[in-house]
């Protein structure tokens, strides 16, 4: 028992005070006191380059950090000449310990086989997980989600095309040929995304797979590589799920246009736009747009107009509108925007350069 508790003491001594692991490149402070390199370099204060010893905390300028302080030549002697014997944290019996390298844990001999094992099969489930995933996963979500979107898009056309088949089927099948080839381009995109890893995984399959010929470096080293392959694949899945998710699909369509059908097929298209960036959540917004709205048209006795017009017309061509259905030359009609009545509308620029939408009001004024 004495020779145990000296023993004990010793380590006691080799111990580092921050992780109460033996030491492992112990660098002595100007205060005198000894810590691991590693424990040193997570405290250091790299903005104002000081240290604060975690002991008496007394603060020291490293220009270079804690690579500069002096190695702890005692003690480094001392470790080469006593051998990892102590208490094992796992058993409790006092034993020659070994370190693990990857988790920076002692043990006996007989428990760092348990833990080498422990470590071999993580890595086995690890290289079994990294088998199993696979981009065609991601394509099979792809597929699923553009027919999804297909059947949303067959669906609110074939309420139009009851009245207008000839023509909305033949626009369908354009905006089913674009959705056909975006998903041919995001596929495409997906597979240079992830081929890269892709290679490396079925390496590292290949090469890595009988793990009880490998000591506990190679097992450790292995671990790592398959763990950050692991990690970067889920990101990459995550990213482009995330992705699909956040695709939408509407089909805008006014009921009363029903004279002015073909004129609509020609302005139905269909529009993925891409609004992620860095500041805002990732939306992905798939659309119909109509370009077409009612414009109310007022005279200074409250009465009432609407013209549907597209908001790229000109001012001119919205006079002509109005002077077909009242018979009036589109020379001698003045509009002005409601509340700014002395303001006259250029007949050259577009209602949408006026920030015109379906709530706008303008004043008509007609000139003899």
């Amino acid at each position: 028992m004495t020779n145990v508790y000296k023993i004990e003491n010793l380590e006691d001594l080799l111990q580092c005070a921050i992780c109460l692991d033996r030491f492992r490149i112990p660098k002595v402070l100007s205060c005198q006191h000894t810590f691991c390199l590693t424990c040193l370099q997570r405290t250091y204060n790299t903005q104002h380059r000081t240290l604060t010893c975690p002991t008496c905390r007394k603060v020291m300028n490293l220009i270079q950090g804690p690579d500069e302080l002096p190695s702890n030549l005692l003690l480094i002697n001392l470790m080469d000449v006593q051998p990892v014997k102590a208490k094992c944290p796992c058993c409790q019996k006092v034993e020659k310990l070994t370190i693990c390298e990857h988790c920076n844990c002692t043990k006996c001999t007989d428990c760092n086989e348990k833990h080498i094992n422990e470590i071999r099969q993580s890595t086995k489930t690890k290289l079994d997980e990294l088998q199993n995933t696979s981009q065609n996963d991601l394509k099979v979500s792809i597929h699923d989600a553009f027919k999804n979107i297909r059947n949303e898009i067959y669906n609110q056309f074939q309420s139009i095309r009851q009245q207008h088949d000839s023509m909305l089927l033949t626009k369908q099948m354009d905006i089913l040929k674009q959705l056909d080839t975006h998903e041919q381009t995001l596929l495409v995109h997906v597979e240079n995304d992830l081929q890269p890893l892709e290679q490396s995984k079925l390496e590292l399959i290949g090469k890595n797979y009988h793990l009880e010929s490998k000591n506990e470096p190679e097992l450790i080293n292995l671990l790592t590589k398959v763990s950050d392959i692991q990690s970067r694949l889920a990101d990459k899945l995550v990213e482009h799920r995330t992705y699909l998710n956040s695709i939408e699909i509407s089909l805008q369509y006014d009921q009363d246009r029903l004279d002015q059908i073909n004129k609509m097929c020609n302005n139905i298209q269909l529009n993925i736009t891409n609004t992620n960036d860095d500041k805002s959540n990732q939306q992905t917004k798939l659309s119909i747009p109509s370009e077409q709205i009612y414009i109310t048209l007022r005279t200074f006795l409250n009465q009432e107009y609407k013209c549907r017009i597209s908001l790229d017309k000109t001012i001119y061509e919205l006079k002509q509108i109005f002077g077909k259905q009242e018979n009036l030359n589109p020379n001698h009609i003045t509009l002005t925007k409601s509340g700014n009545y002395f303001d006259q509308l250029d007949d050259k620029r577009t209602l949408k350069s006026y920030d015109c939408d379906a709530t706008t009001i303008l004043m008509i004024c007609i000139r003899k």
